[in-house]
């Protein structure tokens, strides 16, 4: 079987938000039940890295932070870019393991 694909979110602030950012990520979650979601450290490597700001400032501070991928999202729309973004990530781990 194969890996997990870790995929860590590091979330704005939350004082100008336009959308659900919190619901958007539960979404993906349930979309992609092979990923592993958590919050995310500077230096604590993921395989995609998800920086989920409330609005199109996306704020969040990314100091630090490695990851194979990353996807800023600044809108509601733009967590259809993050499922492709996701499955392209399983993809990939699934032909590198074999």
């Amino acid at each position: 079987m194969a890996e997990a694909v870790t995929v860590g979110v590091r979330y704005c602030g939350g004082c100008n938000p336009r959308f659900d950012r919190v619901a958007g990520v539960r979404r993906l979650e349930a979309a992609c039940p092979w990923a592993e979601f958590s919050g995310v450290r500077p230096g604590e490597y993921r395989d995609v890295l998800l920086i989920v700001g409330g609005c199109t400032a996306c704020c969040p501070d990314q100091t630090g932070l490695t990851g194979e991928r990353r996807l800023e999202i600044r809108s509601e729309a733009d967590f259809t870019q993050a499922l492709a973004l996701l499955r392209r990530a399983r993809e990939e781990k699934h032909d590198s393991q074999g």
